[in-house]
């Protein structure tokens, strides 16, 4: 269609018919900002859809109680303040532009709180913990570009991240303390 100027929706061209056929949904056809403007205006604003959402995970949150208590805090406190963020954005029309910011923070809070009660489970690989950390640290938390990075959590973490083997929850427990 944006080949010839836009003219899917005319009868000149083959366009017409295929595009009629074949409309997806806008989930499907836009870009990621697209997206974003979906989840925060449709799914938190109109539908409040966060809340079934926040529900879930904190349940998960509970669930996992094999988890290091200040991890899980830290997850809840990001959870609350991601979901706050959404809300605000969904209601605010200038803050618009936010959308995909708001949007990725409920994406890496939810995996992070996926990953975390994964962890938890009875035979499950504990290193999905590290990767929810990783997330928490990397996605979620304000690092200021001009101070040095002490690393120490994140080398011992890689070493367990990279060691091939399922790792138990007593082995790194610590690494999500730091």
């Amino acid at each position: 269609m944006e080949v010839r100027g836009g003219n899917g929706y005319i009868e000149e061209w083959v366009q017409a018919r295929l595009v009629r056929d074949a409309h997806m949904g806008v989930l499907w056809e836009g870009t990621s900002n697209i997206n974003a403007l979906d989840i925060i205006t449709r799914a938190v604003g109109k539908s409040r859809a966060h809340k079934p959402l926040e529900a879930a995970l904190v349940k998960l949150l509970g669930e996992a109680a094999a988890i290091p208590a200040a991890f899980r805090d830290r997850l809840r406190n990001t959870l609350d303040r991601a979901l706050v963020f959404a809300e605000r954005v969904a209601a605010e029309p200038p803050l618009e532009a936010s959308a995909r910011q708001a949007a990725s923070a409920l994406y890496h809070v939810t995996s992070s709180i996926l990953m975390t009660w994964e962890a938890a489970q009875p035979g499950r690989d504990a290193r999905r913990v590290l990767y929810a950390k990783f997330v928490l640290e990397h996605r979620l938390s304000a690092q200021d570009p001009l101070e040095p990075h002490d690393g120490d959590w994140e080398r011992a973490a890689a070493e367990f991240v990279f060691s091939q083997r399922q790792v138990a929850l007593p082995e790194i427990a610590g690494l999500l303390e730091r």
